[in-house]
């Protein structure tokens, strides 16, 4: 692999975990800031507006870098022609909200909340399709400033708005919605010598777009939604400080995966230039395997201390989170395995692959959250997640193993030439 290429593997993990640090920092400051009950509106407000923009992007962020990446069209043909699909995206999104809030029973939101959420959206769905734009043009520099604007301007938007004016619920959304808008700044400002704001597409473009991304966005949007649809289901039954509760057990959950997984991508960035299907399998295979290790090391060792660290950190409002993670931990280390491995199959074309999977988690996690809410509340919940990602993460496996004719011991067990690759690269790094 080349220098350079390297380095912008290194510079990305670095800004990741300056990210997923800075993250941390917000959530923290939101938790001693609105309380549980605060937190809790803010956590449910934005997970449908976050799942319609999954699916509004309709993978046009991949279809406009491989476009790009192609050089079938130019910069400015693609961008404009996403463009289209942006408004029209951003129209039919706002409508299906409006519609869904529009039902007495649906939320418990006052419109000044729900106008916030719903401009969310359309200024969301742009920051992707510009992201799309400098991926296809490979400008890793910028996409990596991005992530650090966006944390910068939300820490900005909370410690202003939350901390110093105190306008609670309402300065916490304002923020992540500044947050967002700061990006896409960002981005028109560095491609506005490379291309121009307008509507003029190129005839059939948009459709080509379309086709070539919305297999990769359903397939996210289905992911998304086993990830989401508890908290949805959560507001039917408990209260918001107790949704305020579970999403700082969520958020310290998903913390835990990320760390490792990124971690894994450093030590092995040097093989993943894949020249076939099995290449490219045995390659993710090991990345799961030593991610997998890492993962449950770190998740044991929170198992041990969250008792103390959650209340330490978040204040003994939020002493209930430590048990919503130890209850979602399981879960989680399986997520790692549909991460990684669908990436890797989606990446080589395959994204439908395991969809059966997907589709029946979700179907499981909806019904044991109706099922054991009532009964155990957020720990249900936790509960609930962690039977469907294990349904997910195992089942995705075998079928992974299946299409790549490898044995699952091969998927999932650590090998010894695995721990003699990671002392290697660890001194190499030194």
């Amino acid at each position: 692999m080349k220098r350079n290429t390297m380095k912008d593997i290194f510079l990305t993990f670095v800004t990741k975990m300056f990210y997923l640090g800075g993250s941390f920092i917000i959530s923290v400051l939101l938790a001693r800031l609105l309380g549980a009950e605060g937190r809790g509106i803010v956590a449910a407000l934005f997970v449908l507006p976050n799942l319609i923009i999954n699916l509004a992007d309709m993978g046009i962020r991949q279809s406009s870098a491989y476009m790009i990446g192609q050089k079938k069209y130019t910069v400015q043909e693609v961008f404009s022609s996403s463009l289209v699909l942006w408004l029209l995206a951003s129209i039919v999104s706002i409508l299906i909200l409006l519609g869904y809030y529009m039902i007495p029973s649906t939320t418990q939101y006052n419109w000044g909340l729900i106008a916030i959420a719903i401009s969310l959206v359309p200024i969301k769905i742009l920051e992707t399709y510009y992201y799309g734009i400098h991926q296809g043009k490979q400008q890793i520099e910028i996409m990596n400033k991005r992530h650090i604007i966006s944390f910068f301007s939300r820490l900005i938007g909370v410690v202003i708005l939350v901390w110093i004016l105190s306008t609670g619920v309402y300065g916490a959304a304002v923020a992540t919605l500044l947050a967002s808008a700061s990006v896409v700044l960002y981005s028109f400002w560095t491609l506005k010598d490379t291309v121009k704001f307008n509507l003029n597409f190129k005839k059939g473009l948009p459709q080509k777009l379309f086709r070539k991304g919305i297999v990769f966005a359903l397939v996210l949007f289905i992911l998304n939604i086993n990830y989401r649809i508890d908290i949805l289901i959560l507001e039917r039954f408990v209260s918001a400080a107790e949704i305020g509760i579970y999403s700082v057990g969520v958020g310290l959950s998903e913390l835990i995966w990320q760390l490792p997984t990124a971690i894994g991508t450093v030590l092995f960035a040097s093989s993943t230039n894949s020249t076939s299907d099995i290449d490219a399998a045995k390659k993710a295979a090991k990345l799961l395997r030593v991610s997998l290790v890492f993962l449950v090391t770190g998740s044991i060792l929170f198992v041990l201390t969250s008792k103390w660290i959650v209340p330490f950190i978040y204040g003994n409002e939020f002493q209930l989170a430590s048990e919503v993670i130890n209850l979602l931990l399981p879960g989680i280390i399986l997520v790692v395995i549909i991460q990684i491995l669908h990436a890797s199959l989606s990446g080589r074309g395959y994204p439908l692959v395991g969809i059966r999977i997907f589709i029946l988690a979700i179907i499981v996690n909806v019904l044991l959250n109706v099922l054991l809410i009532p009964i155990y509340g957020i720990n249900g919940a936790a509960i609930s997640s962690t039977i469907s990602y294990a349904i997910g993460g195992f089942g995705y496996a075998y079928v992974f193993a299946k299409r790549t004719q490898l044995s699952l011991k091969d998927v999932l067990i650590i090998k010894t030439e695995d721990i003699t690759e990671i002392k290697k690269a660890l001194k190499l790094k030194k």
